[in-house]
């Protein structure tokens, strides 16, 4: 019987997490601690059903009363995440560049925050997907602000947890929405005049990998999950050389850093302190998957 429970409570956190994309319903101190109250019960879970088998009554109380709290506590977990499906958490969907020449990578300033990081931003939405926000009740996020004003048509959305899996087939069906990585990668670069117009007005870029966040604490309190596609960019033969023109200028604009300093968000270990201020997605995107 411990062992059947176990396999229903390990396959209840295993839906829960998937449904909500949210982790700690798996990784938490609480699920550890249910883990191992299951374990125990496995053991002692007998003595509360095998009445006639002679043993002591304080025994049996013992093994009922673990069987009882696993049960509160599978209660709980479930309350929880029931409570959770009705909340909309925050969703960000950006494309991220990766820009190397010889060892080291291309960050540029952030437009909005005081910190460097890669080449991209968000997603757009397209002319019709008013019809699946309409659907999963997405609610468009009007907080983040750019010098030209509130961010219109921005993948930075609020979806309800119940919503989240059918939210995340439409993105993954590309419809209704921005595809490509240039219109990032033009305005950046292009249009701040950091790279000539000309000679980068094609580009040849390979999908590396798309990195989702678990849900995470936001800086602007709340919690947020995060999904990033993170292109590598194809350097040809007349870009390198203005790529390498471009290392030996400095700027307040842009910097080129080593993938140590990236991985220590930007702590020089040989100034010993902080060279830059690097965001953290900049690290996913360099190592190919989140991590805190």
């Amino acid at each position: 019987v411990g062992a059947w429970n176990m396999l229903v409570y390990g396959t209840s956190m295993y839906v829960m997490e998937k449904s909500s994309g949210n982790p700690d319903y798996s990784r938490s101190k609480t699920a550890f601690f249910f883990f191992f109250l299951g374990l125990v019960n496995v053991m002692f879970n007998w003595a509360h059903h095998v009445y006639p088998v002679p043993n002591a009554e304080w025994i049996r109380y013992v093994a009922y009363s673990i069987s009882m709290t696993e049960w509160i506590i599978l209660l709980r977990i479930i309350y929880l995440w029931k409570k959770d499906m009705s909340k909309a958490r925050k969703k960000r969907f950006s494309v991220l560049f990766r820009i190397q020449v010889e060892n080291e990578y291309l960050l540029v300033k952030s437009r909005t925050r005081n910190y460097f990081q890669p080449v991209g931003g968000c997603y757009k939405t397209l002319p019709g997907s008013e019809k699946i926000y309409e659907k999963l009740e997405v609610r468009p996020d009007r907080k983040f602000e750019t010098e030209k004003g509130i961010a219109k048509n921005d993948l930075r959305v609020y979806v309800k947890g119940k919503n989240v899996i059918e939210f995340f087939k439409w993105y993954d069906s590309k419809e209704d929405r921005e595809t490509s990585p240039w219109r990032e990668f033009c305005e950046e670069l292009l249009t701040t005049k950091i790279l000539p117009g000309w000679e980068f007005r094609y580009i040849d870029y390979k999908f590396k990998k798309t990195i989702k966040t678990p849900i995470i604490d936001l800086n602007m309190k709340g919690k947020g999950m995060f999904v990033y596609d993170v292109f590598d960019l194809v350097i040809n033969n007349e870009q390198l050389p203005i790529l390498k023109k471009l290392k030996e200028n400095s700027s307040e604009n842009y910097i080129w850093v080593t993938d140590e300093i990236i991985q220590g968000l930007g702590h020089d270990a040989g100034a010993k302190g902080f060279k830059y201020e690097i965001a953290p997605h900049t690290k996913y995107a360099q190592n190919l998957k989140w991590n805190k």
